[in-house]
């Protein structure tokens, strides 16, 4: 089975990171999806799609100045 980790855990002698995708034993899989550590590949949830993203970019000015003596 594969498994994309959605956590950092250690099983054993083996430590999975978050983000990883790994082949694992199903029994295995099974259990780390059980326990909320793990997805199987494929079985991403959808991204929302709420229509239109609108992106407000803000415009800044850093003021910096020098002096001397």
């Amino acid at each position: 089975m594969k498994i994309i980790c959605d956590t950092t855990f250690l099983h054993d002698r083996d430590r999975f990171e978050k983000g990883d995708q790994r082949t694992v034993d199903d029994s295995l899989g099974a259990y780390f999806v059980k326990s909320g550590w793990a997805h199987a590949v494929g079985d991403e949830p959808a991204a929302p799609t709420s229509g239109d993203v609108t992106l407000a970019v803000q415009n800044a000015t850093l003021g910096q100045e020098v002096r001397n003596g």
